[in-house]
């Protein structure tokens, strides 16, 4: 079995919204037209960045469970239970490093950090909604309301969708063809609650595997003010022609802001 072990998400997953947006409805989405799609993905990147340099250092819980299926059922599944990290960069002050000090392996005490999961990721701390939200990659996508979503109070529903033609646009070199996504925002807030994106990858002559991942966010507290960051990330591949698969699920809570104590220890004389 050919199969993708890995799927990255977008260099950013989270992100921290701040304005009001024209299109913004209470109680159901609403048309589009192009000045307020344009000024939503604005509003998009600009509170990405704004995440990225005001983002305390933070840890959290997280709870991984990792399958593999073959002919639909579950032939491989370990759970792992870690402290995750996100951490502002010495280097750079706008970077965020991503970490996990695995604890728990299938219930028992971990022997190692290095864990071999039927498939791993990454990347879900740190943007997926710059990649593919924002005014940079306007040109790079078809927007539109997600007609197929269920229309629930408070939440305003979109799809976006790569256009043909990006492969001859350098700005759209990150971008794979073929991608479709989906997202929602909260019309109150104007925070983005949910974001995914699929691609189709060839495999072997005749083969090909779909790849999906996404994110969940709430907001959360850290040094006084809220950031919205990931509840749940979810990553998954099959093969279309078959029904062998491989799926990551991963819920993180109890976020606090990472704090470190220093003892002073007198020198000798």
């Amino acid at each position: 079995m050919r199969m993708l072990r890995y799927i990255g998400l977008l260099p950013a997953a989270c992100t921290l919204l701040s304005a009001t947006v024209l299109f913004a409805q209470a109680q159901q989405p609403s048309r589009l037209d192009v000045a307020d799609l344009d000024t939503m993905l604005a509003q998009v990147e600009a509170n990405t960045k704004l995440y990225n340099m005001t983002v305390p250092s933070f840890i959290c819980n997280e709870h991984i469970v990792s399958q593999e299926s073959h002919d639909g059922k579950i032939k491989r599944e370990i759970t792992v239970d870690a402290v995750f990290s996100v951490m502002r960069s010495a280097a750079s002050a706008d970077t965020l490093e991503e970490s996990r000090e695995v604890k728990m392996v299938d219930g028992k005490p971990a022997s190692s950090r290095k864990i071999n999961l039927p498939l791993s990721f990454s990347g879900g701390f740190s943007g997926a909604l710059n990649k593919y939200l924002s005014s940079d990659h306007r040109s790079c996508f078809e927007y539109a309301e997600d007609a197929s979503a269920p229309i629930v109070k408070g939440l305003a529903a979109f799809t976006f969708a790569v256009k043909p033609a990006t492969a001859r646009d350098p700005a759209c070199a990150a971008i794979q063809p073929g991608t479709t996504g989906r997202f929602t925002v909260d019309s109150a807030s104007m925070q983005v609650t949910h974001v995914e994106r699929t691609v189709l990858n060839p495999v072997g002559k005749d083969g090909t595997v779909r790849g999906t991942a996404a994110v969940d966010y709430a907001p959360f507290m850290l040094n006084g003010r809220p950031f919205w960051l990931p509840t749940k990330i979810t990553a998954f591949t099959t093969e279309t022609t078959k029904t062998n698969g491989v799926r990551f699920t991963a819920h993180y809570s109890d976020y606090h802001r990472f704090a470190a104590t220093a003892v002073m220890v007198p020198a000798d004389k």
